[in-house]
């Protein structure tokens, strides 16, 4: 359960007996947890907007933080900072490696081949973007005849390389 003040929308099992989250809140938090005992066995905060300074903003300013953040094959973080509008890489350290604009990233997710799959909420986009930060393939808002993309949400690339987009 999240403490009061904070949400928790990502979470990402590791094995059968831990997850790895998001907690938005001041701060926000990347937590792994035994879930067995709910003991967290990692923590780092992870940068957000500064809080607002009107009290009635802050449960909207908490809800924007954060959607998607996953750990890696390689034993990395991967986190899309929504409300930063940047998808950034962290080692095993929590040093950042890698930082990629990507206006509203709800979604970031690695590719087989070492590139990364961006969802982009409200701006209604899905890139594909190479370690360098440069786009490899996109789709915007209005390409699809017939289908706009209005709130992308999670995105993710089938094994015979089709891409699937959630969009609300």
């Amino acid at each position: 359960i999240a403490p009061q003040g904070t949400e928790v929308h990502s979470a990402q099992p590791i094995g059968l007996d831990r997850v790895f989250l998001a907690q938005n809140g001041f701060p926000a938090k990347a937590l792994l947890i035994e879930k067995r005992t709910g003991r967290i066995l990692m923590q780092h905060v992870l940068e957000t907007k500064p809080k607002p300074q009107d009290p009635k903003l802050v449960a909207g300013s908490i809800h924007g933080q954060f959607r998607h953040i996953r750990m890696t094959k390689a034993g990395t973080y991967l986190v899309a900072h929504l409300n930063l509008g940047k998808v950034r890489e962290y080692d095993r350290h929590w040093k950042m490696i890698l930082e990629i604009d990507a206006p509203s990233a709800w979604t970031a997710v690695r590719l087989p081949n070492g590139n990364i799959l961006i969802g982009g909420n409200q701006h209604g986009y899905v890139r594909e973007v190479n370690r360098q930060g440069i786009t490899i393939w996109e789709i915007d808002k209005d390409d699809l005849p017939g289908i706009p993309l209005y709130t992308v949400q999670e995105v993710g690339r089938l094994r015979n390389g089709n891409t699937v987009i959630a969009n609300w």
